[in-house]
């Protein structure tokens, strides 16, 4: 047992050591309606399976929403796909005369994907089946 208790050490020190992930913060606009929000990607990449987590936070509204997806890379730049949802949201729960709803959220998902290519993001923020145009630029 003795002789095992070194080998363990040793095969301990020659595992990798976990290299902690650059945070990516990512600020733009879109065009939701008729009108311009301000939009904060901020997410974190595993540089092994390239899966992405992270928020999208509408600065405008001042909501934020839960991120996860892909980073992969692709020619001189990257796609980047992300599901966004909005997480733990108050839910809606009404009725009249015993006919109702429950459990409806009050913020709809959405799917954020487009090219990276350096310090811009051009892409769209789907929204209910209908895509706006998002651009962000890298801000750390």
């Amino acid at each position: 047992m003795k002789r095992l208790i070194p080998l363990a050490l040793l095969l301990a020190a020659c595992a990798p050591a976990a290299r902690p992930q650059p945070v990516q913060v990512w600020e733009g606009s879109a065009r939701v309606l008729l009108t311009v929000q301000a939009y904060r990607l901020t997410f974190t990449v595993n540089p092994v399976s390239y899966a992405l987590s992270g928020t999208l936070a509408n600065l405008s509204s001042g909501d934020r929403f839960e991120g996860t997806g892909t980073l992969l890379p692709s020619g001189d730049g990257a796609e980047l796909s992300v599901q966004v949802t909005p997480g733990t949201v108050p839910r809606l729960n009404a009725g009249i005369l015993g006919f109702g709803i429950g459990g409806v959220s009050l913020k709809a998902d959405a799917f954020l994907s487009g090219q990276v290519k350096g310090d811009l993001f051009d892409g769209s923020l789907r929204v209910n089946g209908i895509r706006y145009p998002l651009t962000l630029r890298r801000v750390q």
